[in-house]
């Protein structure tokens, strides 16, 4: 066959569509010859072969009179079809409070894990026993979010959570698997594969239309196939299990035909006005075209309420335009329920044939919408074919189907790592109360994985080379986090201070849990930690244990053998750099502190004071015109013989002995025990004693205010 020319194979429901393209020197194609051939039993559903042989044969024939008209046929382009494509959304979440996110690759592995997770929810769902019977074939960022808000960008960016969203879309390996294998019992090789949808977008919006928010729906005959693009690519597949043949049941249903003769008056519906029929009991009929619609509108409704439903489920909102193909979309008023159930104008609803595909060549005979996915298959898989690439991921051997740029990451999918065990765990965290503040201390960071592609280091997003051995090795976990009490407030001070002539050290004191610990002391989750440096000279007093108060305490002492109690005070005396402070006074590295710590003494006088004593008899008279005080004690304290005076200090518990002595009045003789005389008599005179004027003897008794006079005088 000429190399350029195109075998190209649509293997349907119903039938079976093969198609021989040209490729001209422009880049445009053309359609050169055209097979159709319908099942002869139910072998295929819902775009799964379920009879080899039986499609094999189909597919035999048609490239048996394909080659009447090119010569021999070895190669083929097919494609998967879309109805067994599975769109799954999945999520993946990473804790920031153990570290940001820095790197892309870091990125990509969120995105990787949340593939999996879809796989995870897919695997689920359809209840299968292992999530490797699907392929993802392509996935789509829907959101990245920060703490719950949508975000550009995740690198650089701080917040306690990141998560990102994405919709990723996964076939079942056996769908390729029985295709390659109907294929090669019909004697053909798979030149290329891709995916009906796939094909019919490439052909009828190209990337440069993809920012647009379009849904493109291939209604066929068991199935409608749905594909969505925006954002620049195409963000999810869909699938609905009404198509044409509810059409065609409907019809069969209603004027009681057989279902190929039903089938027919179908098709007639978009050309006639009236149509004639036989049904199946041999009456003959002719209807009008409007009262055969009328009869089957339900079905009709039908049909658009389930495509309109999983557009809204895969886009969550209409679309800003729908592109209807494959023979289905003939239907009568399809277009128009479409357009009314998505609140769309009818103007935004198309049925696109052959005359939309701008890559080829325009032909008078053929331009249906049923055509656009077989000559789509021929251009998306000549242009932009989809492969299988086989590698080894730690010695298992895996076939990844490269619908787009396949990664190492996607190798490890396939190859059943844990995406969300690649990279290692960060260590626990520690959240602590720092002097009555929180703070949280991360764990070490998780190492990323020890990941090789034929012995050369590699990262997720490398690109997966053919026949490539890939050796990976889960990354290790983190440390929990350690932290000293000493490092958490990283405050830590040591100054000098000289107490009383010698230098003494004082440092940070730590305390966790009110509990005094050392500063080495590793702290635990949840612990009330606080530092206290002496910074005054209260916190020296607390340390060195010294009393700062002054103190009130009692003094006893035994007098006579009972005992007297006494208030007794002691008081500080503090200076700082020879300067009188009191204790609140903060105190600077190499200040100097002079402490004295003194206790009042106690005398005799306060003893006769607390007893209420008068130790002493007195009396104050005038003598030869000058005051003199006579002084007689009344009471005499002795301790252990020594006889005590006023000022005398005395001792706590001591034993005193108390001697009391009457009261006498005094007499005039008193005076001279306390006075010097200087009169001397001449010769014959003689001593005369005055009291208040009066004669008086040396017996006399005197009283305090009294006037006393001695003289010498001649008497007559």
């Amino acid at each position: 066959m000429d190399k350029n020319l195109l075998f190209a194979l649509d293997i349907g429901t119903r039938s079976v569509v093969g198609m021989i393209l040209k490729q001209h020197e422009n880049g445009k194609y053309e359609i050169l010859h055209k097979k159709m051939i319908e099942h002869e039993e139910r072998s295929m559903l819902d775009g799964q072969i379920h009879h080899i042989p039986a499609v094999a044969k189909v597919i035999r024939r048609i490239k048996n009179q394909l080659e009447l008209e090119v010569g021999s046929l070895t190669k083929v382009c097919v494609a998967a079809a879309g109805r067994a494509l599975k769109t799954v959304k999945g999520r993946s979440e990473k804790d920031l409070s153990q570290g940001d996110i820095s790197s892309n690759d870091e990125v990509i592995h969120m995105e990787l894990a949340a593939v999996q997770q879809a796989q995870y929810q897919l695997a689920s769902l359809l209840d299968e026993n292992s999530n490797l019977l699907y392929d993802c074939v392509g996935y789509s960022v829907l959101h990245y979010y920060l703490d719950e808000q949508e975000i550009g960008s995740f690198i650089g960016q701080q917040g306690n959570r990141a998560s990102v969203e994405v919709i990723a879309t996964f076939l079942p390996r056996v769908v390729v698997d029985s295709l390659m294998k109907a294929l090669d019992e019909a004697g053909l090789e798979m030149e290329a594969l891709t995916l009906e949808p796939i094909a019919a977008i490439n052909v009828l919006i190209p990337p440069s239309m993809r920012k647009l928010n379009v849904a493109l729906v291939d209604i066929g005959a068991g199935t409608s196939d749905i594909a969505i693009t925006a954002q620049g690519t195409v963000i999810a597949y869909g699938m609905v299990p009404v198509a044409g043949d509810e059409i065609t049941e409907a019809v069969s249903s209603a004027f009681l035909l057989d279902f190929p003769v039903a089938e027919q008056l179908k098709r007639s519906l978009t050309e006639k006005t009236v149509v004639t029929y036989t049904d199946i009991l041999g009456f003959p009929s002719q209807k009008d075209t409007a009262e055969i619609i009328s009869t089957i509108a339900y079905s009709i409704e039908n049909l658009a309420e389930g495509i309109t439903n999983e557009i809204l489920r895969l886009n969550a909102k209409a679309p800003q335009a729908i592109m209807l193909v494959g023979g289905g979309s003939l239907t009568p008023l399809l277009r128009d329920k479409v357009a009314e159930k998505l609140n769309l104008p009818i103007e935004r609803v198309a049925i696109r044939g052959l005359n939309a595909i701008q890559s080829l060549i325009p032909s008078l005979k053929e331009e249906g919408p049923e055509l656009v996915t077989p000559v789509g298959i021929g251009i998306a898989a000549k242009e932009n074919p989809v492969k299988y690439v086989t590698v080894s991921v730690n010695g298992k051997t895996i076939r990844l189907f490269q619908v787009k740029k396949l990664t190492i990451g996607d190798a490890l999918i396939a190859g059943g790592a844990d995406l969300s065990k690649l990279y290692g765990k960060p260590g626990m965290g520690l959240m602590v109360r720092l002097n009555g503040e929180v703070k949280m201390f991360k764990g070490r960071i998780g190492s990323a994985p020890t990941i090789q592609m034929n012995g050369v280091p590699c990262t997720l997003s490398d690109e997966v080379l053919e026949n490539a051995t890939i050796n990976y090795e889960p990354g290790s976990h983190g440390e929990d986090a350690e932290v000293m009490i000493q490092e958490a407030f990283n405050n830590h001070s040591v100054k000098t201070l000289w107490v009383n002539g010698a230098s003494e050290t004082f440092d940070t004191h730590y305390y966790i849990n009110e509990k005094p610990v050392s500063a080495n002391t590793l702290i635990s989750d949840r612990d009330d930690c606080y530092y206290r440096f002496p910074s005054t000279l209260s916190d020296i007093f607390d340390l060195k244990k010294w009393r700062s108060e002054t103190k009130h305490s009692h003094f006893t002492i035994f007098i006579d053998g009972k005992p007297l109690s006494l208030p007794a005070t002691i008081s500080n005396t503090v200076y700082l750099n020879d300067q009188s402070v009191n204790l609140q006074t903060i105190w600077k590295d190499g200040d100097k502190l002079d402490y004295q710590r003194t206790e009042e003494q106690i005398t005799l006088k306060h003893i006769t004071d607390a007893l209420d004593l008068n130790l002493q008899q007195s009396c104050t008279v005038t003598f030869n015109d000058e005051e003199l005080t006579l002084v007689r004690p009344l009471y005499t304290f002795y301790r252990e013989g020594e006889k005590l005076r006023t000022d005398s200090v005395l001792h706590a518990q001591e034993r005193l002995l108390m001697k009391k002595t009457d009261q006498q009045s005094f007499i005039f003789q008193d005076v001279f025990a306390e006075v010097e005389l200087t009169l001397q008599p001449k010769p014959g005179e003689s001593l005369i004693l005055l009291k208040n004027g009066e004669k008086a003897g040396f017996q006399t008794e005197i009283q305090t205010g009294d006037q006393l006079l001695l003289k010498f005088e001649v008497l007559v």
